[in-house]
């Protein structure tokens, strides 16, 4: 298994193989030293687990160029870490999305986007740097603002603000839902992730919602993943995101579903073909 950081996730995904009396090797990415010349690693699959998807996607890209099996894939991790081509992706493959505009400078004359809106960028995760706006004004500043940082920062995702802020996290393995919840924003926030407070609880969504997190996670190549679902009544379930490497501590909370037991049996199971 390849981390940087052992989270509760990891250190449950170990305690799962053990159980399973499987003997798990840990690499911490940040201590590899890849000789690009040399084609023998000596491993059989590997399961990636590394909070930093830069280095995920980059690594597991070598190690499947050198025919070794990684859980994800490192192309599917580095599509999915990038916001604006996953979604392209999934709008390419018919998957329904949340209506999102990628916007390169600061001049929104004529530029469409309806408010409030919500402003994020193309890489990130917990809801850091993603902000509400309520008017074309207040974009523009915000996108002024941040042309200072880096390249990336200058690149910005815009979608509409869709209901009170509620989302849906669908849990994808192996082409079959195992568990979702629905989150809520705390009071005086309007971002429902967990990490900054929202409340979670296991839900059973319909088979509408469930076909569409199925569909996204295979659009993308991805053998499990956390898909992240809006709701709109007029569109029905829309993506709004979807993680290659996704945290289950709260889902497993929600839902009373043991995550980490059935991703290391997804894991034996493509090792055993």
């Amino acid at each position: 298994m390849l981390y940087d950081i052992l989270r509760i996730e990891e250190k449950l995904l170990i305690n799962e193989f053990k159980a399973l009396g499987v003997e798990v090797r840990l690499v911490n990415i940040n201590d590899m030293s890849l000789n690009l010349n040399d084609y023998e690693e000596g491993f059989g699959i590997v399961l990636i687990r590394a909070l930093s998807h830069s280095k995920a996607g980059l690594v597991a890209r070598i190690l499947n160029i050198r025919g070794i099996t990684t859980i994800n894939n490192g192309m599917a991790i580095e599509n999915s870490w990038n916001k604006a081509i996953a979604l392209s992706i999934l709008a390419r493959s018919k998957v329904p999305v949340v209506p999102t505009k990628l916007v390169l400078s600061t001049n929104l004359q004529g530029d469409g986007i309806n408010y409030p809106a919500i402003v994020k960028p193309v890489h990130g995760s917990w809801g850091r740097l993603v902000s509400l706006v309520g008017s074309s004004d207040e974009l523009s500043l915000l996108l002024k603002h941040r042309a200072l940082g880096d390249s990336y920062s200058r690149v910005a995702m815009v979608q509409p603000f869709i209901g009170d802020g509620t989302d849906y996290r669908v849990f994808v393995i192996g082409g079959e839902v195992v568990a979702s919840m629905m989150r809520k924003p705390s009071n005086g926030d309007w971002r429902s992730n967990v990490s900054r407070g929202g409340a979670a609880h296991g839900v059973r969504l319909g088979d509408d919602a469930y076909e569409i997190a199925v569909k996204a996670t295979e659009a993308l190549g991805l053998d499990y993943a956390g898909v992240d679902l809006l709701y709109s009544p007029g569109s029905g379930y829309l993506v709004n995101e979807v993680n290659a490497i996704p945290e289950f501590k709260g889902l497993m909370g929600a839902s009373g579903v043991n995550i980490p037991r059935k991703i290391v049996e997804y894991v034996l199971s493509v090792a055993r073909r």
